[in-house]
């Protein structure tokens, strides 16, 4: 559940209400309510798709990268993300 820890650090260092993230989420193009936010920040729903994810990174000042890897290594399963490490060093190979 790193995901939903790093979503509810970053909430706590910006110091914005969840209605505040919502609203400059707004501006950027991408429609959330606070309710969802809250649970992505409680973990009692799976992460949020990725251009979500990489508005709230750059508006809660999270590290994108590590914030977006967190979200697929929730979403998605072990097995497929252990394909994807092979393939990935088989390119290397």
């Amino acid at each position: 559940m790193m995901y939903a820890k790093m979503l509810k650090n970053g909430i706590q260092d910006a110091d914005l209400s969840l209605a505040q993230i919502c609203r400059r989420l707004s501006r950027k193009g991408v429609i959330l309510d606070k309710a969802i936010l809250s649970k992505l920040q409680n973990g009692k729903l799976a992460p949020a798709r990725d251009e979500i994810n990489v508005a709230l990174a750059d508006i809660l000042g999270i590290d994108s990268k590590k914030f977006r890897i967190a979200a697929v290594k929730e979403t998605l399963s072990g097995e497929l993300l252990q394909l994807i490490k092979d393939d990935l060093l088989s390119d290397v190979s």
